[in-house]
């Protein structure tokens, strides 16, 4: 990310993607914020910066043990695991940190045992109904995230075929047809067609 770009992130100010924040937050407060996004489509966490007064404050790091911290953070404090990029960025003599969280295939994140998410500027505990809407209803049952955003897209577009899932993560036929049959297996998906004409949908109710 270079400096423009933090420059376009606060003029539009925080919100659903982007939060600023002066210095390192603490690690409830840093960790309810990743949580937050995991849950809502991801967002960026930029430490430095006063986007009140439009300030560059600077945060005194090195950024090997930035790096560190902030895994430790998550690693720790999170789960499930959590998908995430840091970068430090010079401004002599300042530096600023971003902290990129992606949106998660495993929801709900939580830390402490709570689910958070993010409302506008705010990361706030779910309400129940809240949580069950973003739940993945195929977590814990040993799938990698390429079978995971298969299932969506067939919530999507009601179904799936091998060269689908060839295009949409760049994999083998091969890999394609082992990961898919492994879902019809599970009986999370059940095939209809034969031979290329095989697509893949969800059992009824």
């Amino acid at each position: 990310m270079n400096w423009q770009e933090i420059i376009t992130l606060l003029e539009q100010g925080e919100g659903q993607s982007v939060e600023f924040e002066k210095q390192i937050p603490s690690t409830e407060d840093l960790a309810r914020d990743v949580v937050a996004f995991a849950n809502s489509g991801g967002g960026k966490i930029v430490l430095g910066i006063d986007d009140k007064n439009k300030h560059l404050i600077g945060i005194d790091i090195d950024p090997l043990e930035f790096k560190n911290m902030i895994k430790e953070i998550i690693t720790n404090h999170c789960t499930p695991q959590i998908s995430y990029e840091v970068e430090v960025i010079d401004r002599n003599p300042k530096k600023i940190a971003i902290i990129n969280i992606l949106e998660g295939d495993e929801k709900p994140y939580k830390t402490d045992d709570i689910c958070y998410i993010r409302d506008v500027s705010e990361s706030r505990p779910a309400k129940e109904e809240e949580e069950k809407l973003i739940t993945n209803p195929w977590g814990g049952k040993g799938l990698n995230k390429r079978q995971l955003r298969a299932l969506l897209h067939i919530q999507e577009h009601g179904n799936i075929t091998n060269r689908e899932y060839r295009e949409a993560f760049g994999v083998s036929h091969k890999t394609a047809h082992i990961e898919l049959t492994m879902l019809a297996d599970k009986k999370i998906v059940k095939s209809e067609g034969l031979g290329r004409s095989t697509r893949y949908v969800l059992p009824p109710n």
